[in-house]
């Protein structure tokens, strides 16, 4: 397994239930022209669907000038408010024709992405199951920001909410950790830190998966070890007043509990390697073939964290793909009853930036779990959605639907399935959120779509959607990301 840069990103998680849980991301610096502004805005309004008036194309012209958006001059003549699933790319936008993001980079944003497009599927503790979304319910995403400087170090934070202190209630609330470990993995290998120092060898000896909030409280604790034992020697050899016994004992003591604190911490990080290697170990769509061939380079590679309270979050490697706005999250939250979850994350386009006129095509991928009782299988697919902006509507669909899974000898093998391919529409109104429905009708699947537009004008889409057949025993949910054409 080959060692990746293990420069990441700072991400901030927020999860549903009153626990608030923080940590990192990213792979390598993010430096270059790739790296985004965390200057965003939120937008306003949630774009429902209900409300969304259906205006007429009027003729544009050669520039939108509001935001500087060129559209053809011709008046389009087919697209329809009535008809959104009959879009067409009729006129379209000026090509963007933005540089191709580096392998190193990853997104930013300062805006929050807790209210973002979201997707759960909830286990009730009779076994039963049922999604909720956030077209459905008023619910927050498990991932709350992405504000990061560019080139930070990897900085991973896992933080639980308590309303005390240690002087009693507190008036504000106080944040405590919870460990975690990240990992940037991908068909050639996964990111590595170097813990040479955590047992005294010398730098760049030893190294371990991914990289831990343990890694550093380690090296301390070592290191103060070290000393109490230098400490220990010094005492029991005496001074000018012979030996003293009450310090060494007290030396002994204090010995005894960083022993133990050095233990336990390992084994947290053991712990955590383990978790997050075994995971990560049963994701089949990025592993190769029986040819040594990866299915996809679209798909080859995530960013995985794993925190010691079960809560695990994949997300899917924006530079592989291409983006350079947005990306979308897989998550489990053991705390919440999630068992699968999505989570669309980004540097969302301000609404008031969103051309006016004009049509475009976005094209992408996506990943989903289809969902019988205890089984999961991992599908993707590749994703087209057309917009127009004047109507305001955007028809989105699916093709190549493939499951993966993992041979005996832990080698990709990959089916096509077309009957999961998926066909939907949704519409926006004052706000960046278009919300929709979605049905893969040959699996006898049908549920919410929602959306968000990223980055400099609307150069690129993300979002997640939830399905599931009559009697809610087979669900499919996902999250999606394209970029206009």
């Amino acid at each position: 397994m080959s060692a990746i840069n293990t420069k990441i990103k700072t991400i901030i998680l927020t999860a549903i239930s009153a626990a608030i849980l923080s940590a990192c991301g990213g792979g390598g610096g993010s430096g270059g022209a790739s790296t985004l502004s965390t200057g965003s805005t939120s937008t306003s309004g949630n774009g429902s669907p209900a409300k969304n008036s259906s205006p007429s194309n009027a003729t544009p012209s050669a520039t939108n000038n509001n935001n500087g958006n060129t559209v053809a001059a011709a008046a389009p003549r087919n697209n329809h408010a009535d008809n959104l699933a009959g879009l067409i790319d009729e006129a379209p936008l000026e090509t963007l024709n933005l540089s191709t993001p580096l392998h190193t980079s990853f997104i930013s944003s300062a805006s929050a992405q807790q209210n973002n497009p979201n997707v759960q599927l909830r286990q009730k503790e009779t076994g039963e199951q049922f999604q909720t979304d956030n077209q459905n319910k008023d619910q927050g995403g498990l991932i709350s920001s992405l504000d990061f400087k560019a080139n930070d170090e990897v900085k991973l934070d896992g933080i639980v909410l308590f309303n005390k202190n240690a002087n009693g209630s507190a008036t504000q609330p106080e944040w405590t950790t919870t460990d975690s470990l990240i990992a940037k993995i991908n068909s050639k290998g996964n990111t590595k830190a170097d813990i040479s120092e955590q047992d005294g060898s010398e730098k760049n000896t030893k190294y371990e998966y991914g990289k831990s909030t343990l890694d550093d409280r380690i090296i301390e604790i070592f290191k103060q070890l070290k000393t109490e034992r230098e400490n220990l020697k010094k005492a029991k050899e005496g001074g000018t007043d012979g030996i003293d016994t009450n310090k060494i004992a007290e030396i002994e003591a204090k010995i005894k509990e960083l022993s133990e604190l050095y233990d336990f911490k390992r084994q947290l990080r053991a712990g955590l390697t383990k978790y997050t290697q075994d995971s990560m170990n049963q994701i089949a769509y990025f592993r190769t073939d029986a040819d040594g061939l990866v299915f996809d380079k679209r798909f080859d590679g995530i960013y995985v964290i794993r925190f010691v309270d079960g809560t695990q979050i994949v997300m899917h490697d924006p530079a592989a793909a291409g983006w350079t706005y947005q990306t979308f999250a897989h998550y489990i939250d053991p705390k919440s009853g999630v068992i699968y979850g999505y989570q669309s994350l980004g540097d969302e386009t301000k609404f008031t930036d969103l051309p006016e006129k004009g049509t475009a095509t976005y094209n992408g991928l996506t990943t989903a779990y289809v969902v019988k009782g205890d089984q999961g299988r991992q599908l993707t697919a590749d994703v087209k959605a057309i917009v127009d902006f004047g109507l305001k509507g955007v028809r989105f669909e699916t093709a190549n639907s493939q499951f993966h899974s993992l041979d005996a000898n832990g080698r990709r093998v990959s089916e096509a399935d077309a009957k999961y391919d998926m066909k939907g529409t949704a519409k926006w109104e004052n706000g960046n959120l278009f919300l929709g429905s979605v049905e893969a009708a040959a699996a006898g699947l049908k549920g919410n779509l929602s959306g968000k537009f990223y980055g400099a004008k609307a150069a690129e889409i993300g979002g997640t959607y939830g399905l599931k057949n009559q009697d809610g025993s087979e669900h499919l949910i996902g999250g999606y990301g394209a970029k206009r054409q």
